[in-house]
């Protein structure tokens, strides 16, 4: 691993894979989804019932850990067992706690709620909220709250797993539509990209 590659190479992969948690939000919201014919704006109280019976507050607080968790579980990673210089772990512990403290302020719940009422309140009518809330209250929609964070793991996995298959084709393709651009520039007098004047 070089140490300054960490950041841009660690950090957007592990957003990724914390993200997932959070969309569940969108995906349970929708699964209570019913149509209506009524577009009065829910309210404020109403979709605080709704994110309450989701366990919205709980889902953020362990996303943001996932992503601290999953974070220094990468770098030690990229390591692949070799011992860091004094030096490299101190770079490595300063950039982990910087980065986890952002994740924490970003992903605080007074932070998130406003915005997420701001967002239940332009997508769903009163009814839609009401109904979603009644359901997530019923067994059923309680196991469907429990349950969709893993249903998101499980899926991202599945993900990654097909990217993973994919990525020598996709590497080749790259270095063909590269070694391609290449040609095309010194055809036409133009130095290949990264070459020095």
């Amino acid at each position: 691993m070089r140490l300054n590659d960490t950041p841009s190479s660690l950090l957007p992969a592990t957003v990724r894979r914390g993200s997932f948690r959070i969309a569940s939000l969108a995906a349970m919201a929708w699964l209570g989804l019913a149509g209506s014919a009524w577009s009065a704006p829910p309210t404020v109280a109403s979709i605080e019932a709704l994110l309450a019976a989701t366990k919205s507050e709980a889902l953020i607080a362990n996303t943001s850990a996932d992503l601290e968790r999953n974070m220094r579980d990468a770098v030690q990673a990229s390591l692949q067992g070799r011992k860091p210089s004094e030096r490299e772990q101190q770079v490595i512990d300063k950039m982990t706690r910087e980065s986890a403290a952002l994740i924490r302020q970003e992903l605080n719940w007074s932070h998130m709620r406003p915005m997420m009422v701001q967002i239940y309140q332009s997508t769903f009518t009163q009814e839609e909220v009401d109904g979603q809330t009644a359901f997530y209250r019923t067994p059923v929609g309680m196991a469907v709250v429990e349950k969709m964070p893993a249903v998101m793991q499980a899926t991202m996995a599945a993900t990654q797993q097909s990217m993973a298959r994919l990525m020598p084709q996709l590497q080749a393709i790259a270095k063909k539509h590269m070694a391609e651009a290449q040609a095309a520039g010194a055809a036409a007098g133009t130095p290949p990209a990264g070459a020095k004047p």
